[in-house]
């Protein structure tokens, strides 16, 4: 998140935050707070995991092996459209709404 919109939303850096879409799916990751994304945009690794529509799923993992990086996978919250030219889906962006978790 750039520190612009981290300060406009209230949230800091390896904080938790609820990202929501316009579909009302919701997912609970950590934040980073970074110049590297612009101001309005937000980026997530896809493959987040050890969290389901932000429930801690660390209870079943073998001992040893939580991820490092843990949140909700992106693919979870993700509208559903395509591209209206090439009929190609349009799964790995989205509108959201960022909101301290």
């Amino acid at each position: 998140i750039n520190p612009k919109d981290s300060n406009d939303q209230g949230v800091r850096n390896d904080e938790y935050v609820w990202v929501e879409t316009p579909s009302k799916a919701r997912i609970k990751v950590k934040t980073q707070i970074t110049e590297r994304v612009a101001p309005g945009v937000m980026f997530m690794p896809y493959h987040f995991g050890g969290w389901f529509e932000g429930k801690d799923l660390l209870a079943k993992y073998p001992e040893g092996t939580a991820p490092y990086v843990r949140g909700d996978a992106a693919n979870t919250a993700f509208t559903y459209g395509y591209d209206s030219v090439t009929a190609m889906q349009e799964t790995k962006a989205s509108l959201c709404k960022i909101t301290a978790a």
